[in-house]
């Protein structure tokens, strides 16, 4: 992190095997190392509104030690259905703060992921925390551990809501990249290193990006 006239820029570098090393760039955002969750999701959303989850997004389950007796198989799928609506009705109060993209450091089972495709929502699972630690400062928002309130109800309070003017997901070399394009909080730079293997792009970093970026550190 590198801090100047009291303003914080979080950057990172992005190191991408294959084509040329002219082709590095340096981007407006954070970029991450994934994809969606499932193919129905868009690849692109403007004004974005992003929800950072270190929960998974699943199946509402009963806790452990309950045991529920039902004698008819009719019960039985209204429980299985009413453990749907729950699921849905949390994601709804991520969605009714404007959320457009839900990234999470655990899992999105189908369930989750075919409500979000129906609603146009990007869902991104098993992102670094570090990585979302410091897209919250960079955005404006804030890592959420769970919903809960201090009424024991759950809730989302829309300060912890980061944004973006864009979120895309591209192709570049041989993997998908998620970019979060000019972000609202502190802002963010990402420089995405190319090369024609991992040896030419490690050799570019030591010698183009590290040795100068750790000499003007220890200046500051």
């Amino acid at each position: 992190m590198m801090t100047r006239n009291q303003h914080t820029l979080e950057h990172h570098q992005h190191q991408v095997h294959g084509r040329s090393q002219l082709e590095s760039e340096l981007v407006d955002g954070y970029a991450l190392n994934h994809s969606r969750m499932a193919q129905g999701m868009p690849t692109m959303v403007k004004n974005v509104k992003i929800a950072m989850l270190d929960f998974a997004l699943q199946r509402h389950r009963m806790q452990m030690g309950v045991n529920v007796v039902v004698k008819d198989v009719k019960e039985l799928e209204k429980i299985k259905k009413r453990e749907a609506d729950i699921t849905k009705e949390r994601i709804n109060k991520l969605l009714d703060q404007g959320v457009n993209v839900i990234l999470t450091t655990k899992g999105i089972d189908d369930l989750c992921a075919k409500y979000l495709v129906e609603k146009k929502v990007i869902g991104v699972r098993r992102v670094l925390k570090k990585d979302l630690q410091r897209l919250a400062l960079a955005t404006g928002g804030q890592l959420l551990t769970n919903l809960a309130d201090l009424e024991g109800d759950e809730t989302v309070d829309p300060t912890t809501i980061g944004q973006c003017e864009e979120c895309v997901e591209e192709e570049v070399g041989d993997r998908f990249v998620i970019y979060l394009r000019r972000c609202k909080g502190s802002g963010a730079a990402t420089i995405v290193l190319r090369g024609a293997n991992e040896y030419v792009v490690f050799e570019r970093e030591a010698r183009e990006f590290q040795s100068p970026l750790l000499f003007f550190l220890s200046r500051e």
